[in-house]
């Protein structure tokens, strides 16, 4: 007998990694699931959006700072509870000028962050690979799979497999 194919809802976010001249990287204290991590700025896609155009405007929304979108430098297929969720992160520029600030309750802390200063333990797992891959400056797409687990903080996402591919 086949097996049957999965029809898992889809759904898509998009996120920029964004630097400014200091190679410090913009990033968001958000609390999700009950767990406050580290994370660059983004969202869902709303419809009629590009993913492009949604990681803009959530970066603004989250962050305060316009950015104008560049290259796909990360992928990701997250698996969690019957669902799917694709995740594309961009890199991207900043459109000075700007303040930081949000008024997502979620959002506990805006800030530019050194990456070489950024602890894993305090960056969301699906994350801290894309930052530190932008941050060694690589070209290649990294692409990555992930779903969920228990932890002592709550339930928090865990990175399956990733690889880099040049494109």
């Amino acid at each position: 007998m086949p097996a049957r194919p999965l029809n898992l809802p889809q759904q898509l976010t998009a996120f920029t990694c964004t630097i400014d001249g200091a190679g410090r990287i913009l990033m968001v204290r958000h609390e999700r699931l009950g767990v406050v991590r580290w994370e660059v700025p983004g969202g869902h896609v709303e419809p009629g959006e590009t993913a492009a155009e949604a990681a803009a405007r959530e970066t603004a929304e989250e962050t305060g700072v316009v950015v104008t979108p560049g290259q796909i430098v990360a992928d990701c297929v997250h698996h969690w509870r019957g669902r799917s969720v694709e995740i594309v992160y961009f890199e991207a520029s900043p459109r000075p000028p700007f303040e930081l600030g949000t008024a997502d309750a979620r959002i506990s802390a805006v800030d530019w962050i050194d990456p070489a200063e950024l602890a894993p333990e305090e960056t969301s797992a699906l994350g801290w690979p894309v930052v530190q891959h932008v941050a060694s400056g690589n070209s290649s797409v990294l692409h990555l799979g992930a779903s969920h687990h228990q932890t002592s903080a709550g339930w928090e996402p865990l990175i399956t497999w990733s690889r880099l591919c040049s494109e």
